[in-house]
């Protein structure tokens, strides 16, 4: 299986419009040049403005599924996403135990871009306590990061740096905290081993657009199962999604949906001062 593209396996819930969640994540393996597996965590009934309701998947049908795919397939990545119980958590703590060496990419689902929260605290309790330690780096938008943090808000560039580092000296992992809508700005904010790095780029005009965060992971999950270090797949997965979003197609009522079969090189000009661009 030499030849085979890297494995990434996506943990997390299934989103019925396709614009987040495993159907998101597929769709971004897919376009980085990897193949894609997906365990089902919860089904979700989603449209483009949130989650309306969401089933939970059964502890045992969840192992069932990791089992499956650690059997037919040499795991190259992994990302987890929503997690919708405790339960849920331990399961997957469990099974990543087997595979010590393999990066994750953990999302921790605990709030939405408007701040309004997911989970149920023993849920955040668990994600803090069994995965943050295992993962390799965690991506939560800044409303997740203050939830995660203990914090108030995070409405500043010092606030996103205080629960990065806080978050990432607790769980012993790298913390990316993506701060989109934060003044004009893509401002993303990594603290790690060596310190803070920040990952900026211009707003772009197109919208509101679903699935960001969850795309973002997954494009971090393929960089990582590709041999990319850490700061080189940050910086490859904010690429890929402002690619991704500057070729939104429009729904008849005008929304723009995220389009996850973009690349890069075909989309975008990288401009050093103002970030990716549309090319003449």
């Amino acid at each position: 299986m030499s030849d085979f593209p890297k494995v990434c396996v996506t943990i997390g819930a299934s989103a019925a419009v396709g614009a987040a969640g495993i159907q998101a994540d597929l769709k971004t393996f897919t376009a980085l040049s990897c193949y894609g597996a997906a365990a089902v965590t919860a089904i979700a009934a989603q449209t483009f403005a949130g989650i309306q309701e969401v089933e939970p998947v059964s502890d045992r049908m969840l192992r069932a599924q990791l089992d499956a795919i650690a059997a037919a397939l040499p795991v190259a990545a992994v990302k987890v996403g929503l997690c919708s119980t405790a339960g849920t958590v331990r399961v997957i703590s469990r099974w990543l135990a087997g595979l010590p060496r393999v990066p994750v990419v953990v999302d921790p689902v605990v709030a939405d871009s408007r701040g309004i929260a997911l989970q149920q605290p023993e849920t955040i309790k668990a994600v803090c306590e069994e995965l943050l330690p295992r993962a390799t780096v965690a991506t939560p938008n800044r409303f997740e990061a203050a939830a995660l943090a203990g914090m108030e808000e995070c409405l500043s560039v010092e606030d996103m740096e205080a629960a990065a580092r806080l978050l990432s000296r607790r769980h012993g992992c790298a913390v990316v905290v993506t701060g989109g809508g934060l003044s004009g700005r893509t401002l993303d904010v990594l603290a790690a081993m060596d310190g803070i790095s920040h990952f900026d780029g211009p707003t772009h005009p197109r919208g509101k657009v679903s699935g960001i965060g969850c795309t973002h992971a997954a494009a971090v999950a393929a960089g990582l199962a590709k041999g990319d270090d850490l700061r080189d797949a940050l910086l490859n997965a904010k690429l890929y999604v402002g690619a991704a979003i500057l070729a939104a197609p429009q729904l008849p009522d005008g929304r723009p949906v995220l389009w996850h079969g973009v690349t890069v090189r075909e989309q975008v000009i990288v401009d050093p001062t103002t970030g990716p661009v549309r090319p003449d």
